[in-house]
């Protein structure tokens, strides 16, 4: 009997009120720590792919600095990178400029809307006074 009634004690103690709300807040403390290492986990993974997206564009941009190391190396292409960049000549050589009218004629035509502006300003002006 007396085996019962502590067994019965023991059941007694583990339904309680008490045992329950500290038994839910344990499995809440659980729930919300799981949660924030998966959140934490999830943005390890997205850091580590932008890592990898960076190296490969790291990498590229060092396979073409070697590509124009190699290109300066050779007179050639030391010569041709002098004369893109200071605008220098062999003795002896001529340069040729060639300049496209369209161009031209766009800057011109940008001016001529800048005076029609003031043009119409100025009359404005004249009829006022």
């Amino acid at each position: 009997m007396r085996e019962f009634q502590e067994k019965r004690k023991i059941r007694k103690f583990l339904y309680s009120k008490k045992m329950v709300i500290l038994l839910l807040l344990i499995t809440a403390l659980l729930f919300f720590s799981t949660i924030k290492v998966y959140l934490k986990s999830k943005n390890a993974l997205s850091k580590n792919e932008e890592a990898k997206k960076e190296l490969t564009e790291l990498e590229k941009g060092k396979a073409g600095l070697e590509k124009d190391v190699n290109r300066f190396q050779s007179e050639s292409g030391m010569e041709e990178e002098i004369r893109k960049n200071l605008n220098v000549q062999k003795p002896g050589e001529k340069i040729l400029v060639i300049v496209d009218k369209n161009a031209e004629n766009g800057k011109i035509e940008a001016g001529n809307e800048l005076n029609d502006f003031f043009s119409k300003i100025w009359g404005w002006v004249k009829s006022k006074f």
